[in-house]
């Protein structure tokens, strides 16, 4: 299947072999079968030190959810705090705005990691708005996803935190101390072949909760994750919870003109939240990516090999 990117809001293409006007929004971006996000949770300073390298290496996008007013401090754990040890130390502001200008996706999860399932109305806006601001002061760009505290959640409070906000997590596969290679392979074939979007989720790499007994298995899994480029879309939680979203809520408008095909996408959507190019699928040969907002994309149906001009 031929692809083609659309930079300009209107493009004229001429593409060979389309007979027909079946036009559709592919499930996931560039046609894949299935999607899988990498997300890291609390911000500890191994995923800086350790993982974010091992992504960076690979051109790996991931998600790292952090806490506000743990930045540059330690996060204690029970055990921790019965060993009478310092903790688990967490990435600092500078370190995140790195992670961040690579094009890693720093996400809020609270405040101060306080369950949203027992705040009243108060303390859930503060801690929700708290680390938003702080994010957004110091990244310079506010979070576009959440993901709560202890995975502790309601109908209520999932539409209270998702607002202003492309999605949440609400599912994960938690990657650490008892997860193999085999097993991890496996979970992403089962993705693969039933067309779903993954989400997993670690802590400790080295070290801290849940933490790899060998780092090595996570660095094969993300070197077997490569291999899966063509069928499987990795992305962060934004660019996949924005895709969907924007897929199922995007209308198309579809005209021809003899040998001329126009498609006009309609998206309702916040355009300043939602804006992942969507991937067009025509006659299950063809595929374009446009801007959902971006109006008309036409399409000449030809003999010839295909060419493009503003």
């Amino acid at each position: 299947m031929q692809r083609y990117s659309i930079v300009f809001i209107a493009m004229l293409l001429c593409i060979t072999g389309i007979h027909g006007q079946q036009v559709s929004i592919a499930p996931y971006y560039g046609g894949r079968q299935a999607a899988l996000s990498l997300t890291f949770d609390d911000g500890l300073e191994d995923q800086y030190t350790l993982a974010f390298p091992e992504l960076k290496r690979r051109g790996l996008k991931a998600t790292f959810a952090i806490i506000g007013s743990k930045v540059g401090g330690m996060i204690r754990s029970k055990q921790d705090r019965i060993n009478g040890t310092n903790g688990t130390p967490v990435m600092t502001w500078e370190q995140l705005r790195k992670m961040a200008a690579d094009g890693q996706e720093i996400a809020s999860h609270g405040w101060e990691h306080r369950s949203v399932t027992k705040l009243d109305s108060v303390a859930l806006q503060y801690e929700i708005a708290a680390n938003d601001s702080a994010i957004e002061k110091n990244i310079g760009m506010r979070p576009a996803t959440y993901f709560y505290p202890g995975n502790n959640k309601t109908d209520e409070t999932v539409a209270f935190c998702e607002r202003s906000k492309v999605g949440s997590r609400t599912y994960q596969l938690s990657l650490g101390s008892k997860r193999t290679l085999p097993f991890m392979k496996n979970y992403v074939e089962d993705l693969i072949a039933h067309g779903k979007w993954g989400v997993t989720m670690t802590h400790g790499i080295a070290r801290g909760y849940d933490h790899f007994q060998d780092q090595q298995v996570l660095w094969d899994f993300l070197d077997y994750l490569v291999t899966k480029r063509e069928e499987l879309w990795i992305a962060t939680f934004r660019d996949i919870a924005a895709y969907r979203k924007e897929a199922i809520a995007t209308t198309l408008t579809v005209t021809k003109d003899k040998d001329l095909l126009t498609i006009t996408p309609h998206c309702p959507l916040d355009a300043k939240l939602y804006h992942h190019p969507l991937t067009i699928v025509i006659d299950s040969k063809q595929m374009v990516d446009i801007n959902p907002h971006g109006g008309p994309v036409s399409v000449r149906i030809c003999s010839a090999q295909h060419q493009s001009e503003p």
